[in-house]
């Protein structure tokens, strides 16, 4: 449930107060100028109630602040430490300077006041540092403590943080160049033993829940999933060899199928553009079949010998799909339970630009520390990412329903008979297996 405001708290004591009076003792005996200035008078208090914005009681003593981020730069001087300033900003201590050096420059961090801001480095280390909790160690008063500043001005220090690192979205959630497409085929040439079509699958799709600390008091419903928790749906498109996101789609609240979410990707909106050629995607049984998504086989054809070797295929090449998922959310742990209050659009908005900033603070991490960028994978493993997600399909497949087939998924049906027909054909060639 969300929780009320001293505000509104007071608010509903005044009215009830108001109406328990009136009823309990009316007054029958005031004449009527009396009634008249008792309710202006009423009015007069109410509305003072409406302007009031701080309610908490002022100390007169300054909060006593120490705060721990400090030691962070301290680990960062010792090799030997390097691992205890990862534990604590989730990067590397070089990916962390070239970030700096990245957004430091950004006019967010410089206002012409008198009162210069705090450093950019400590700005962003108090950010990542809040990036990386989850649950009662992510609320403001607790990162507010570790910083050795006030709730406000970590508020402040993020949203300055993220507004930079935003700006640096399409310079590392790009599509791959040629030359880094073809280094990803050649990736699923080796995982498949073989040279084919298989190689033009060279990304992979999948949905996760971004679970929501509480339940959003805007349109809560929508966010509800199967597990019995609020969230919001993202879908993740990523290559196999580094994890390297390449598309990606939010915005949708939990409780959207997997093939909805979907609808709002690169993948979908603009196939020709995004791929090329034959190129296609690998996806689960939840996501539509096509020339450009090959999904596994639902029931009852998943029974099928021939069909039960290419989802075996399949399933080994999209397990990267859960290792992507796990080193998202094992790095930036906010993503497991994000303290967004969503109460208006705007705040959905919100929740969604932490999602924006943790996938280009992933990729960044790749191509400044290379391939273990993606070392949290293991973190947030395959069974911590089913208690979040086994919603929309995710993780369960659906019967098959009869239906004739469109243009397109007939065009995908043939291409995934060629694919199946293929991998046979290698692996009778190569192990004599009997297929019959």
């Amino acid at each position: 449930m969300p929780r009320e405001s001293i505000k509104n708290e007071v608010n509903e004591a005044f009215l009830l107060h108001q109406m328990l009076r009136n009823t309990l003792l009316p007054p029958d005996e005031l004449s009527l100028p009396e009634l008249i200035l008792k309710l202006e008078n009423e009015k007069i208090l109410f509305e003072a109630i409406q302007r009031t914005r701080v309610w908490n009681p002022r100390v007169s003593e300054p909060v006593p602040k120490g705060g721990t981020i400090h030691l962070a730069f301290e680990y960062a001087k010792n090799p030997e430490d390097y691992s205890r300033f990862i534990q604590m900003l989730r990067i590397s201590p070089y990916a962390f300077w070239v970030l700096v050096d990245l957004i430091k420059k950004n006019p967010v961090f410089h206002n012409g006041s008198n009162h210069p801001q705090a450093p950019v480095e400590y700005q962003l280390a108090v950010t990542l540092f809040r990036l990386g909790r989850f649950g009662n160690g992510a609320s403001l008063d607790d990162i507010a403590r570790e910083a050795g500043v006030c709730t406000g001005t970590v508020h402040a220090y993020t949203e300055r943080c993220f507004k930079a690192i935003l700006s640096l979205h399409d310079m590392f959630v790009r599509p791959l160049t040629e030359e880094e497409k073809e280094r990803e085929k050649r990736w699923i040439d080796e995982q498949m033993g073989f040279k084919g079509a298989w190689r033009d699958g060279w990304v992979m799709y999948d949905g996760t829940i971004v679970v929501l600390y509480q339940r959003p008091g805007w349109d809560g419903d929508a966010y509800y999933t199967r597990k019995c928790n609020s969230g919001m749906n993202l879908q993740v498109g990523n290559v196999g060899s580094n994890l390297r996101i390449v598309d990606y789609s939010h915005g949708h609240t939990g409780s959207a199928h997997d093939a909805s979410a979907f609808k709002g990707t690169c993948a979908y909106l603009h196939p020709d553009w995004f791929f090329k050629q034959n190129e296609f995607a690998w996806v689960d049984s939840a996501y539509p079949l096509s020339s450009r998504t090959i999904p596994v086989h639902k029931q009852p054809a998943a029974d099928e010998r021939q069909n039960r070797i290419f989802d075996q295929a399949v399933s080994h090449l999209r397990v990267r799909s859960e290792h992507c998922m796990g080193a998202l959310k094992g790095r930036f742990q906010c993503l497991r339970g994000l303290r967004a209050n969503i109460n208006s659009p705007q705040d959905h908005i919100q929740a969604c630009r932490w999602m924006t900033v943790c996938i280009i603070l992933h990729n960044l991490i790749i191509d400044v520390d290379g391939d273990v960028g993606h070392g949290f994978d293991g973190v947030h493993g395959p069974t911590k990412e089913r208690e979040d997600f086994e919603v929309g399909g995710g993780l369960q497949r659906e019967p098959e329903v009869e239906e004739e087939f469109t243009d397109d998924e007939e065009a995908g049906e043939a291409k995934r008979i060629k694919l199946t027909a293929e991998l046979l054909e290698w692996r009778i060639l190569s192990r004599g297996l009997n297929i019959d």
